[in-house]
């Protein structure tokens, strides 16, 4: 009988572990409140467990519960907070609520960050 227990919790801490996913993928932005803007907005999300943007090659790595939210999900949210991604574009409104020296589609503002 404790076998059978010890096997039942196993099993059932496996299932649940399964259930986190690891993906990587674009998201534009261009300076350091662009990071501090994405990482600490999916951390809140229900489900997220780790977000973190590198700058540099402008990728995000998310460590997530599938049974809580779908990566499709994670795109959708990161645009309504004015980010693209490759899946999803943001709302201009979204995008135009970006502080100036975020707006990752202005030329000039892209150059002044390199």
């Amino acid at each position: 009988m404790k076998n059978l227990f010890i096997i039942l919790f196993l099993l059932s801490f496996s299932l649940s572990f399964s259930q986190t996913k690891t993906d990587a993928f674009f998201v534009d932005g261009v300076c350091g409140m662009c990071k501090d803007r994405i990482e600490r907005s999916c951390i809140k999300v229900k489900g997220i467990r780790l977000a973190d943007w590198n700058l540099e090659n402008r990728e995000i790595k998310v460590i997530y519960n599938a049974k809580k939210i779908s990566i499709d999900e994670i795109h959708k949210f990161i645009a309504s907070i004015g980010h693209d991604t490759k899946k999803e574009k943001a709302p201009d409104e979204a995008y135009n609520s970006l502080d100036m020296c975020c707006k990752y589609r202005d030329e000039e503002v892209v150059k002044d960050h390199q």
